[in-house]
């Protein structure tokens, strides 16, 4: 079986709530036995998608299962989500509110 894997992008990595997430984030892989790759965003929204909109255009081999995120901007980035959701990678915005793009984003 395929051994899971995550992106997890942050927005900065030097603020103490951002290096919890990363913590718990790490720490949570260990225990359920799956890959994570954590990505910075240097309070970027612009690098925010450039970084993962690489990821869901790389080759689809190392694409992640999932790819979950703490939004530089206000929004959940609903171009990168259909993108992801187009190339099959589960999209996870963390407590973002707007409006509900699930209808949008089924391949």
């Amino acid at each position: 079986m395929k051994k899971l894997k995550f992106v997890v992008s942050l927005t900065t990595n030097d603020n103490d709530y951002q290096i919890e997430q990363a913590a718990a984030a790490e720490d949570a892989a260990r225990r359920l036995g799956v890959d994570v790759q954590l990505l910075y965003a240097d309070n970027d929204a612009i690098m925010q998608s450039q970084q993962l909109l690489k990821i869901i255009q790389s080759n689809s081999d190392s694409h992640p299962d999932g790819i979950i995120f703490e939004p530089v901007g206000g929004t959940a980035m609903p171009q990168v989500a259909k993108a992801a959701a187009a190339a099959g990678i589960g999209w996870v915005p963390p407590g973002v509110p707007g409006p509900d793009l699930s209808h949008q984003l089924r391949p």
